[in-house]
């Protein structure tokens, strides 16, 4: 049991290790984007943007939409995992969570002849 607890430890280094190459950090990430994509917004403003300029800006706000998308993954799994953590704990928040949707889903009526 120790010697797995120590591969544990090592595989747990290694996939955070990993997570930081393959992801980065996302919230840098999006904040440089968000710079550049002001500075192309002021030479843009004063007309010093050319076409090559404006094909730059759109692949970099398509790039900020999936930094966005990456991030929002990001909170949902951590919401998840708080409420797996936290599930009994929590379960008047889940019941609510469960109402309140079942109430948006749902119809009120149907109007028929006005």
């Amino acid at each position: 049991m120790f010697v797995l607890k120590e591969k544990l430890k090592k595989l747990k280094l290694d996939l955070k290790k990993w997570n930081k190459e393959v992801l980065g950090t996302v919230n840098q990430e999006g904040d440089l984007l968000q710079k550049k994509i002001q500075e192309m917004d002021t030479r843009d403003d004063e007309s010093d943007l050319d076409e090559f300029g404006r094909e730059d800006k759109r692949l970099l706000l398509a790039e900020q939409s999936q930094d966005l998308f990456k991030q929002e993954a990001i909170l949902h799994e951590k919401a998840r995992l708080k409420w797996l953590k936290q599930g009994n704990l929590n379960t008047k928040n889940f019941h609510l969570s469960v109402k309140w949707r079942r109430m948006g889903n749902g119809s009120m009526g149907v109007e028929v002849n006005d």
